[in-house]
């Protein structure tokens, strides 16, 4: 006899990945491999009634009041949507309600903070599987991994506190945890949201166990380094360009600076600047595809000044083969090892060490073969794996969260 397929019940802030970033295309490619094995339907707060089809999903955007009409909308309108999402909790009666008719045996969570902490209570109030996957540490703290004042965020302060505690009063018992680094699973162990036990590492992406080329010039008569990613200062793009000026002057080697991205227009004027200061030629060439980028460049420089959550650029540079100089911050160390490219970490608020790293790497720009804990398990397949885990009810996984 055919066992049923369990009726699996997918929550997210938003489901245009497209127009959103890296976690909605992670967790949209994760409910994806849960229809394999289970009848999925995915509840989305939305301005207006809508279901729709997506593949073998079935999305049912459910209006809420105060809603962000898209996901870059006016201040006003997404402090409206923040707090009326933590403090009113009649904001989730439609989305609770049409959940309910859709009569799910487990529950998987992405982003929700569109909703605060009134859908997992829900969950909780019934009993239902519960599976939370983690892209960052949102749950944890309100400004966690962020800068504040020129200075990265250590500690968690007591109104981010307060949240966790929240967050951890709303979770089911008996959760599976997805986590994309081993990093997020620390910090949120550390807040008593998941225990080591409840846990999986699944990471957005990976590359191959090898490099797909190797490293080489582009111009023989110069190095050239380059950036991918948002122009923003957090992002310590300033840092990169003055180790490439650092590089320059202690080698003797023109070096040209490829900025591919996008952002403010007088952040890219303060850049150009700098630039000019440091003697750097610069290229700020806009938007490009990773292929096009790392066909451009000699060497990435991915000097993050916050602890990002994974990393996604690392492994899309890595895994292409392009040599990178890798911020040792959250989880970029994690993604730059399961990138399968060469990598080496450098201090970018000490521009003169960060180039004697890059010519260490140049030097030396194989890939180092390591992976963390063995084989890595992707995002999608983590998440399946704690669906069927939480589905099981195993015994290792019966307290998902400190008491």
């Amino acid at each position: 006899m055919t066992e049923p397929r369990p009726r699996v019940a997918v929550l997210a802030d938003w489901w245009w990945p497209d127009e959103v970033g890296g976690a909605e295309r992670s967790a949209r490619a994760a409910a994806h491999d849960l229809a394999g094995y289970a009848d999925v339907s995915v509840f989305v707060p939305s301005t207006t009634d809508s279901t729709y089809a997506d593949g073998p999903l079935t999305v049912h955007a459910v209006r809420r009041p105060f809603a962000r009409r898209r996901h870059a909308d006016t201040r006003i309108r997404r402090g409206l949507e923040f707090l009326t999402a933590w403090l009113l909790p009649l904001v989730a009666f439609r989305l609770t309600r049409r959940i309910r008719t859709f009569r799910p045996d487990a529950v998987v969570a992405t982003n929700i903070s569109r909703t605060g902490p009134w859908l997992p209570r829900w969950v909780r109030a019934r009993g239902l599987r519960y599976v939370r996957v983690f892209h960052d540490l949102s749950d944890t703290c309100w400004r966690r991994s962020r800068l504040k004042d020129s200075r990265t965020c250590e500690t968690v302060c007591g109104e981010c506190r307060v949240k966790a505690g929240i967050m951890r009063g709303a979770t089911p018992r008996g959760a599976v945890s997805v986590c994309v680094s081993r990093f997020v699973r620390d910090e949120l162990v550390e807040a008593g949201l998941t225990t080591p036990a409840a846990s999986l590492v699944g990471y957005p992406l990976i590359g191959p166990p090898e490099a797909v080329r190797p490293a080489r010039r582009v111009d023989e008569t110069r190095l050239v380094v380059g950036y991918l990613g948002r122009l923003d200062p957090v992002k310590g793009v300033e840092s990169a360009i003055r180790t490439a000026g650092a590089h320059q002057r202690s080698t003797g080697i023109r070096v040209r600076m490829l900025v591919a991205g996008e952002g403010q227009p007088d952040y890219t004027r303060t850049l150009a600047e700098l630039a000019r200061s440091e003697e750097v030629d610069l290229d700020l060439a806009g938007h490009m595809t990773v292929d096009a980028f790392c066909d451009a460049v000699d060497v990435a420089l991915i000097p993050s000044r916050w602890a990002e959550p994974f990393g996604r650029v690392a492994v899309e540079v890595g895994r292409t083969g392009t040599p990178m100089l890798v911020s040792p911050l959250g989880g970029l160390p994690e993604a730059a090892v399961v990138s399968g490219g060469a990598y080496a970490y450098a201090d970018f608020q000490d521009p003169a060490a960060a180039a004697a790293a890059l010519d260490a790497l140049l030097a030396d720009a194989a890939p180092s073969g390591a992976r963390p804990d063995g084989v890595p398990m992707t995002l999608p397949q983590a998440v399946v794996a704690a669906t069927r885990q939480a589905w099981s009810g195993a015994d290792d996984v019966t307290v998902g969260r400190r008491p």
